[in-house]
């Protein structure tokens, strides 16, 4: 475990992020970033230089790696880059996702994924790994601009909130990025950042929330072991 850590009771739900929280797949987010820059003649990218850089809203991501936003028709090049990162063969669940995941369900936590990736895409995704049978809600976007997450969130933790009782407190979201703390936030709720995904553990580390290493360190976070 790495930065705030501790122990949390179960909690009442848990919100998942889909890319670098269940699924590994930074590195085909490289491989895709970097087809368009070389494209365009751009110095190419890193593991380091995008975990420095990426965030919401992605077009300021787009513009620290020296794309001229202004010269370019965004959705094309949203469409570029999910073509990259759809046809890279690196993408896999981290190790620890399903016996996770599958561990919470049998202890009744009830389980979503907010996601800013495209939802038809995504459904797809979940259901090739068999992750579908394990979630109660999959929300994603409507299209493949990878625009903020937070109304998603809102509408989400609106409905646990009203249709379940749950206090949003009891409500953890588990993420990536700063932007999984911010809808955190914007809901009232709790969060708990991994450091392995998309953002550097110095960039997390302006949250103020407990951070861990990776979803295989979540378990022992809430003192679920088996």
């Amino acid at each position: 475990m790495s930065g705030q850590v501790g122990r949390a009771a179960l909690p009442s739900h848990i919100v998942w992020d889909w890319n670098g929280t269940l699924q590994d797949d930074v590195q085909a987010a490289v491989n895709g970033i970097n087809v368009l820059l070389a494209r365009r003649g751009l110095p190419l990218s890193t593991l380091e230089i995008h975990r420095r850089h990426f965030g919401f809203p992605v077009r300021n991501y787009y513009t620290a790696l020296g794309f001229r936003l202004e010269d370019e028709d965004w959705d094309e090049l949203s469409q570029s880059y999910y073509d990259a990162f759809y046809s890279d063969p690196t993408p896999r669940l981290f190790d620890a996702t399903m016996p996770t995941l599958r561990r919470l369900r049998a202890l009744g936590v009830g389980m979503s994924l907010v996601s800013a990736a495209e939802r038809t895409v995504l459904v797809s995704s979940l259901k090739r790994y068999g992750l579908d049978a394990l979630l109660d809600n999959i929300c994603g976007l409507g299209d493949r601009n990878a625009q903020s997450k937070l109304e998603l969130g809102r509408d989400l933790v609106g409905r646990l909130v009203r249709d379940c009782g749950f206090d949003p407190r009891a409500i953890w979201f588990i993420g990536d990025t700063n932007h999984d703390y911010e809808m955190a936030a914007a809901c009232g709720a709790s969060c708990l950042l991994l450091t392995c995904g998309y953002q550097s553990e110095e960039r997390l580390a302006a949250c103020p929330c407990p951070r861990v290493g990776s979803i295989a360190d979540v378990l022992g976070f809430f003192g679920a072991e088996s």
